[in-house]
């Protein structure tokens, strides 16, 4: 079951964020980044990778844009439409992954039910309310400087997360309507649970002062809050 569980994950997370870093125009390359402080930048990372923000990606893309064209890397980070795009589909495609878990004879009956438990979790996901919180001092090594930044996200905090909660009941032996219900009941829970702190620290650097403050593997930091759902 644990295999199952984490399998379950793995897909519902490449559907999520496939679609989450795009090509865009290219910008000028003579473009210079906007001075942020790395508390400033956190934020933008949050908005735009854990509540997909229009504004921040768009800030985002714009303050990353001069270092990345520097870099030889697309102009834009990330894409927006690419994550709508990806949220839209995802109640669907991770609504059969839940369905999937089910006798064959009933998985159409309760794929409604499975839709509406996954565009629950992808908007508790969505809806977390997080703010970088502080900065520790900047350190420098071999001329790369790192600033650590803390944050929390205050999450919906569920009896028992989406994954495990859908596959006992699949191995429950529930008919058709007791699984319908069961899995409405599991949906329930993303919209009626209070919630619950999350904090962590996420990684900004720079090689020099002019440079943008980047973590180029920002979304291993955030990819942490499905484990609260």
């Amino acid at each position: 079951m644990h295999q199952t569980q984490e399998t379950s994950r793995t897909s519902l997370l490449a559907a999520t964020f496939a679609a989450a870093v795009a090509l865009a125009q290219p910008a000028i390359a003579t473009e210079t980044a906007v001075e942020l402080a790395p508390v400033d930048v956190a934020n933008l990372y949050i908005k735009t990778i854990i509540n997909q923000d229009e504004a921040s990606v768009a800030k985002l893309n714009a303050y990353l844009r001069p270092t990345r064209l520097a870099g030889h890397q697309s102009a834009e980070y990330a894409s927006y439409s690419g994550l709508k795009e990806a949220d839209a589909k995802f109640p669907t495609e991770t609504g059969k992954l839940i369905a999937d878990l089910f006798p064959a004879a009933m998985q159409a009956a309760v794929k409604p039910a499975a839709e509406l438990l996954a565009a629950n979790v992808i908007a508790a996901k969505n809806g977390a309310v997080c703010q970088a919180t502080k900065a520790d001092p900047v350190t420098v090594e071999n001329g790369m400087q790192t600033a650590a930044v803390s944050f929390e996200c205050q999450v919906v905090k569920v009896p028992v997360a989406w994954a495990a909660a859908a596959q006992q009941l699949a191995k429950s032996g529930c008919k058709v309507e007791q699984c319908t219900a069961g899995l409405k009941k599991i949906a329930a829970t993303y919209t009626s649970s209070p919630k619950q702190t999350w904090r962590a620290v996420f990684p900004v650097s720079r090689e020099k002062n002019s440079e943008a403050w980047r973590n180029d593997f920002a979304r291993e930091t955030f990819d942490e809050i499905w484990e609260y759902l």
